[in-house]
């Protein structure tokens, strides 16, 4: 009798143990149909990479491109990560009621067709909302993919998995910028949705023969006010920050409406049977005020991932193509610095390694006033690396010790939080230093002086407001990462 036959005998008798083994063991794949369902995993983080960071080097040519405001052309980031964010916070929810199969082919249509209305995009609002579109795959890949990995991986692999899996979201940060710069140096804008496109085709095809539902399903309901109010909260606070520069009166009522639009989705979480978004972990200190590291450290990244780009356009005048070959090298950085923070925390924990890591970001982004001051870019570029560096060794080690911080059986809604305000970090970033930026760029350019004048202003003048955010992050992880020590 097989293996297969003697489990069937074993629940025959018993209906409500066959119908678990149904729905959670026979269906979790193993030997090549694991492994191949693990490749479709990192795959598909790879294409939300590429998804997510498609633009970061666009920018300034949506603008000339499309006749538009950097501020308004920001919104291909903003608008995508709004969405994404959103989404996030429905994924779990949707993993549940439509299991992985259906939730993974979907994300694969989303990007193809986001793609494509791309690839045809013939003004701004068309090319925006084939972002819009895309980032529903982001939105949801992200969360569920980490989700299935753990959930397949062999429990001797389950850490290395997770950190191959960061090494491909590594890789697809780091050379989109590279493949995208080539792209629209030499194809121009709209083929820089050519890539995702075939990606998504040839994953839509393989997922049909590789994706096995691992999870039983529930019919979970999915509060729609709940997403209603994630979505205009999150779009009326980006707004505001992404505007407030120039209209400031305006930009701080959309803030505060945005803000007031947040608490009442904070509320309805805590007070409805099936939340959108569990909030309990919120209930522990060391989570939030390690989550709100997190986010200072990634608006870091954020901001070095647009607006270098754009000074290196803009003032240095260099290709798309070569800015984006200038891009890789300190995001590999990041990479490697990811690894090694890794391997220091787990024999070392979180002193001095976070507090070392906000320290190597300030003194880049100092480097990197000094040097782009000067016009200096290839030394900017170094700076720009110790920056990446820093930021691997802090974004990383965070997220392994808020979720560490957190009771086993909240760690999910945990990493769903951890997710989300990421997201949210990188809209804040982008809508503030762009917003500066450009909201510079234009007044400068109206008063008489060049587009690389008004650029390396605008540059100069957000680098010290995130300086300033680095100069408090500091500040507080020294005390965060004493106080996780003597615990």
């Amino acid at each position: 009798m097989s293996g297969e036959t003697l489990r069937e005998g074993m629940t025959a008798s018993r209906p409500d143990v066959a119908a678990a083994a149904a729905d959670d063991v026979a269906r979790i794949p193993t030997g090549r149909a694991m492994w191949a369902m693990m490749a479709m995993m990192l795959a598909s983080n790879l294409l939300a990479s590429f998804n997510q960071s498609l633009m970061n080097i666009a920018l300034d040519q949506v603008s000339a491109d499309f006749h538009v405001s950097l501020s308004v052309a920001n919104w291909m980031v903003l608008g995508f990560t709004v969405v994404a964010a959103t989404v996030i916070t429905m994924a779990a929810s949707l993993l549940k009621r439509y299991g992985i199969r259906k939730v993974m082919m979907f994300g694969y249509a989303a990007s193809l067709a986001g793609s494509a209305l791309g690839l045809l995009a013939v003004d701004f609002p068309m090319m925006l909302a084939a972002r819009l579109v895309q980032a529903l795959t982001v939105g949801l890949f992200f969360p569920v993919v980490t989700s299935v990995i753990l959930t397949i991986s062999p429990a001797d692999r389950k850490g290395t998995m997770l950190a191959v899996n960061s090494g491909v979201i590594g890789v697809g940060l780091a050379f989109a910028p590279l493949l995208a710069g080539a792209m629209l140096t030499y194809l121009g804008l709209r083929s820089l949705f050519l890539i995702p496109l075939v990606m998504s085709a040839v994953l839509l095809v393989l997922g049909f023969f590789l994706l096995h539902d691992v999870y039983r399903r529930e019919n979970r309901a999915i509060d729609a006010l709940s997403v209603a109010l994630s979505f205009l909260g999150l779009g009326a606070v980006i707004y505001g920050l992404n505007e407030v520069s120039r209209d400031w009166l305006p930009s701080i009522g959309a803030m505060l409406a945005g803000s007031a639009v947040l608490a009442a989705f904070a509320w309805r979480q805590l007070h409805i049977e099936t939340p959108l978004l569990n909030l309990s972990p919120l209930r522990h200190p060391r989570f939030v005020v390690g989550e709100a590291l997190m986010m200072l450290g990634y608006m870091g990244s954020i901001y070095m991932s647009l607006l270098v780009p754009l000074y290196l356009e803009g003032t240095a005048g260099y290709s798309a193509f070569l800015t984006g070959c200038l891009m890789a090298g300190p995001i590999l950085c990041y990479a490697v610095s990811c690894f090694v923070g890794g391997r220091i925390e787990d024999k070392h924990g979180v002193w001095p390694l976070v507090p070392a890591g906000f320290l190597l970001m300030l003194l880049g982004f100092v480097g990197m006033e000094v040097t782009s001051s000067a016009l200096l870019a290839l030394a900017m570029m170094a700076c720009a690396a110790v920056s990446y560096a820093g930021v691997g060794l802090v974004f990383p080690t965070l997220k392994a010790v808020d979720l560490g911080s957190l009771p086993k059986e909240i760690y999910a809604h945990g990493s769903s939080i951890h997710s989300t305000l990421v997201q949210i970090a990188g809209s804040v970033g982008s809508a503030l230093f762009v917003g500066v930026l450009s909201a510079d760029a234009d007044r400068l350019m109206a008063a008489g002086a060049s587009k690389a004048q008004a650029y390396a202003a605008g540059f100069s003048h957000t680098l010290y407001i995130d300086l300033g955010i680095l100069a408090v992050a500091l500040i507080v992880s020294v005390a965060f990462a004493r106080a996780m020590r003597r615990r």
